[in-house]
């Protein structure tokens, strides 16, 4: 029996959609995503994906904000002082 049959049977349907879209974003879907979170916020990251139109799970919707599209995310090199503060700390606690 697949995972498909046994989850339409015991209710877990919504566990297992195979309409999810996997793979790369899309730049329309990476807009509708940041158009859903600027006019109703973070959070509930299942009802994101279903609210905004997205065939992505909340998780992927989350991890696609998260990493890459927030406003306040910041890319590029760190900067001298930064690496200072992370050579202090990884002197004083190691690698845990």
């Amino acid at each position: 029996m697949s995972w498909g049959v046994m989850a339409g049977q015991f209710g877990w349907g919504g566990l297992i959609d195979e309409d999810w879209r996997k793979g790369p974003w899309t730049a329309e879907e990476d807009r509708m995503l940041i158009e859903y979170v600027r006019l109703h916020g973070e959070g509930r990251w299942n009802s994101v994906a279903r609210l905004a139109g997205l065939k992505r799970n909340g998780k992927s919707c989350r991890l696609r904000w998260v990493n890459y599209l927030r406003p306040d995310l910041k890319r590029g090199q760190i900067t001298p002082h930064e690496e200072s503060i992370i050579l202090e700390l990884h002197a004083r606690w190691g690698n845990r």
